[in-house]
């Protein structure tokens, strides 16, 4: 009832349909694009704050932080 009260609005919306959308996986996955370009740093999960969050907040060259997972190799 805040919100509606306050007067906020809240939208949202989807960038990709899901057809293109797994379009797009099996063409990865096919090797037909390449995402490495995009991919921007690689960090533990234990330092997804400072290296992650805060990164991609204050550093505008960040585009797609990847994050290694426990047990992940």
């Amino acid at each position: 009832m805040l919100l509606t009260a306050s007067g906020v609005r809240i939208s949202s919306t989807l960038a990709y349909e899901d057809d293109i959308f797994d379009l797009t996986l099996k063409m990865i996955e096919n090797n037909q694009i390449d995402v490495s370009p995009l991919i921007t740093d690689h960090i533990e999960l234990e330092n997804i704050v400072e290296n992650g969050f805060e990164s991609l907040s204050n550093d505008k060259s960040q585009a797609k932080i990847l994050v290694k997972l426990s047990g992940d190799k």
